[in-house]
């Protein structure tokens, strides 16, 4: 692993966060750069994305609306953690995923009581005939 930059800053509990920059790619086409960094968090858990996002700020000089933090990958057993996050030359873009207006649900009509005068009378119901059960025959 090599180790692009070595960062340290503060968190917000005071401690201190040694972050180092394993990778950095310009994007040009996507007007970014992707970053991975690592964090080392000795006696502290696992920073949160607002805590990075701040060093992330700070360290680089961007505005905070163009910075991305996309992952935290904490390693077990050890107070490192690897971190996936984009800064955009242009800000973050909106996600264009299409919200699907739900329809309200009909609500099952509940029938008015008619005065007595306009009430119909139910109907006479006929017997129901009642169907036998088919024979089985047996085949030999």
């Amino acid at each position: 692993m090599i180790i692009l930059k070595m960062l340290i800053t503060k968190s917000s509990n005071g401690e201190i966060m040694k972050i180092d920059v394993i990778e950095e790619k310009k994007n040009p086409f996507l007007k970014r750069v992707d970053l991975m960094l690592m964090i080392d968090h000795t006696g502290q858990a696992t920073p949160k994305m607002e805590e990075v996002k701040k060093a992330i700020v700070e360290k680089f000089k961007a505005s905070p609306d163009k910075v991305e933090v996309m992952h935290i990958f904490s390693q077990a057993g050890v107070a490192k953690s690897r971190v996936k996050s984009r800064i955009w030359e242009v800000g973050i873009p909106l996600k264009k995923a299409k919200k699907v207006e739900e329809k309200p649900k009909e609500k099952p009509k509940v029938e008015e009581e008619k005065p007595e005068e306009e009430k119909e009378e139910p109907k006479e119901k006929l017997p129901e005939k009642k169907e036998e059960p088919k024979k089985r025959t047996k085949i030999s």
